[in-house]
C-alpha cells in the first residue's frame, strides 16, 4: 500500500486527472475553445490539453492565471477531491448566463445547474431561440438529452427525423446522433434542456 492510500491522500497520478477533469469541465461550461482559454489565461494551447488529459502537473501560478480567465475560484479545480454532496438551488428568474456552441446560431443559454459526481456530469439549462433560426446548427456530444418545450412551436431535428414539438412536448434521445433545430413557428421558442452524460 503506497503512502498515499495509507493517508487517505490522492496519489499524484490521481489528483492530475482530477484538475484535468475540472479544467475541461469548466472550459466547456465557459464556452472557451483551448485557443480562446489559452489566449485570455496566457497559457500555451499544448499545455492546457496536457493538463486537460492529466499529463502534467500544473502549478499554481498556471491554474490561477486559468481560473482568472474562466472567473472561477481557483479552488474549484480540486473539488473532486473531496467528499462532499453537490447541491444546486436556483431560484426563479436566476440563473447563469453562458456563452455555448450554439449561441453563434442565435441560442441564448442560461445555465440552471451543473453537478458532477459518481462518474457523471449533469447540466440544465432554459434555453431562448429567437426565430428565424440562423444557419443550421448541428450539435453532437456523449450522453442523453432531455428537452422540454415551454414557449413556441419548434421544429427539431434528431438524425434524420424531424420532430415538431409544441408547449408541454418532451423529447429525450441520445446526444451522440447529430441533432439541431430546423424552424421556429413562433417570435421565440423556450426550452428546459437537461444533458446527463459520463465525466
Amino acid at each position: 500500500m503506497s503512502v498515499d492510500e495509507q493517508s487517505g491522500g490522492l496519489a499524484k497520478e490521481d489528483l492530475d486527472h482530477q484538475v484535468g477533469i475540472a479544467l475541461r469541465g469548466a472550459r466547456s461550461q465557459s464556452g472557451l475553445t483551448l485557443a480562446e482559454l489559452s489566449a485570455k489565461s496566457g497559457v500555451s494551447t499544448a499545455m492546457i490539453s496536457k493538463i486537460e488529459r492529466g499529463q502534467v502537473s500544473p502549478s499554481l501560478v498556471t491554474l490561477s492565471a486559468l481560473a482568472r480567465a474562466m472567473g472561477m475560484p481557483i479552488i474549484n479545480f480540486f473539488a473532486g477531491t473531496v467528499e462532499m454532496h453537490e447541491v444546486s438551488l436556483v431560484r426563479t428568474g436566476e440563473g447563469t448566463t453562458v456563452r455555448r456552441a450554439g449561441s453563434t446560431y442565435g441560442h441564448s443559454y442560461k445555465q440552471l445547474g451543473r453537478i458532477a459526481t459518481g462518474g457523471m456530469e449533469f447540466e440544465s439549462y432554459l434555453i431562448t431561440l429567437a426565430a428565424p433560426v440562423r444557419g443550421t446548427p448541428v450539435f453532437q456530444h456523449g450522453g442523453v438529452e432531455m428537452m422540454h418545450l415551454l414557449e413556441g412551436d419548434l421544429s427539431y431535428r434528431i438524425g434524420d427525423d424531424v420532430y415538431t414539438l409544441y408547449p408541454g412536448d418532451t423529447l429525450t434521445f441520445e446526444a451522440s446522433v447529430p441533432h439541431g433545430p430546423v424552424h421556429v413557428e413562433a417570435a421565440r421558442a423556450l426550452f428546459l434542456t437537461i444533458i446527463a452524460r459520463p465525466r
